[in-house]
Order: C-alpha cells, then sequence, then structure tokens
C-alpha cells in the first residue's frame, strides 16, 4: 500500500463513526467518547498541518484513538479500567474489533445449518456437546459443522472485504468491497448511530 497524504478533513467523515464506536465500546459512557473522538480529530489535524504522509491512514487514526484513551484512563487514575487489548502492541484490536462488527451479518448469510453452531459456539461461548443436544446433532456432526462454518464465514469475509496482512498474519488493514451490499448497508446503520 502507498504512502497517503495526510488530509485529515478529507478522510475523517470516512472513520469518525467507527472510530467513535471503537472508543464508545471501551469507555461506555457517550459525552466521553465524544470528547476523546474530538481529541483524536485534533492530534490528528496536528500531525498533518507538518505537511507528512502517512502509511495505513486507517490503522494511524485507531492508534491515535487507542493512546488518546490511554491518556484518558491515566489522567482520570482509572488506567486499570481500561480494556487490555488498547496496551497490546503486537496485534491490532482496532482494526479486529471493527472487523467483528461484521461478523453477524455475514453468519446470516450462510446456510443455517452452519451459522447457528458457529454462532452459538463462537458468539455465545456454548459448549459444544450443549450445542449438539440443543440442535438434535451428534458431537462430530456439530464439531465438524462448527469447522466448515469457519471456512465458509471465512470465505464470505473476503469476498465481502478488503484485508491486508503483515509479515506475522497480523490484520494491517480493512475495509468493506463497495459491491458488498449487505456489510455497505450494516456500515451506514453503524454510521447512523453516530
Amino acid at each position: 500500500m502507498s504512502k497517503s497524504e495526510c488530509n485529515i478533513f478529507e478522510i475523517w467523515e470516512d472513520y469518525k463513526a467507527s472510530l467513535y464506536l471503537f472508543i464508545l465500546k471501551r469507555v461506555e459512557d457517550q459525552d466521553t467518547a465524544k470528547d476523546i473522538l474530538q481529541e483524536v480529530l485534533l492530534k490528528s489535524y496536528q500531525y498533518c498541518t507538518k505537511g507528512k504522509e502517512v502509511l495505513y491512514l486507517k490503522s494511524w487514526l485507531y492508534k491515535i484513538a487507542q493512546n488518546t484513551m490511554i491518556d484518558h484512563f491515566k489522567k482520570a487514575g482509572k488506567l486499570e479500567s481500561i480494556n487490555l487489548d488498547l496496551i497490546d502492541e503486537e496485534n491490532n484490536p482496532s482494526l479486529i474489533g471493527e472487523a467483528s462488527e461484521y461478523i453477524r451479518v455475514l453468519l446470516k448469510l450462510l446456510p443455517e445449518k452452519y451459522a447457528l453452531p458457529l454462532q452459538l459456539y463462537d458468539l455465545e461461548d456454548m459448549e459444544q456437546k450443549d450445542i449438539a443436544e440443543k440442535l438434535n446433532l451428534s458431537l462430530s456432526n456439530t464439531k465438524s459443522r462448527i469447522q466448515r462454518g469457519r471456512v465458509k464465514l471465512k470465505e464470505r469475509f473476503l469476498e465481502c472485504c478488503a484485508v491486508a496482512f503483515d509479515e506475522n498474519g497480523e490484520m494491517i488493514s480493512f475495509d468493506i468491497k463497495p459491491y458488498c451490499k449487505e456489510l455497505q448497508a450494516e456500515k451506514q446503520k453503524l454510521e447512523k448511530r453516530y
């Protein structure tokens, strides 16, 4: 991916809604989330006014949001209450978090025989034996459907999303492809909430 010229006002509209949701999930207070979002805009604007370029604009904005939240919790003396994934430098929870917003929508696009066991196991933390009992399946059939469901979900995800990974396999960029109507609709719903 090439470097992008850092013009924050051109890119802010594309990212402010997802950044707000990302922040709100971690601070659980709308006013605080809005304050932090404004601070992210200010910090990114100050950086951009220096005429610098940014590689991976989206990741860069989420990193600023992470650091701003950490600063907020430090000032408030509540650093222990922050979600620890913010401090983990090894992965990019912001992108994973954003991508996971769309998993439930993608699950609905799978055949129910795969979607339901996968949802119960991965999203609702049900034991496989309990899923088998609930769906009147054998345990081996349940395990098989969960595995096949994951494969099918990954195929749909890659079909609908443009994703880039670094050499360690960590997600470094994520975008919804324009022709994926279901996820574009979900994105618009999420943006309207802001």
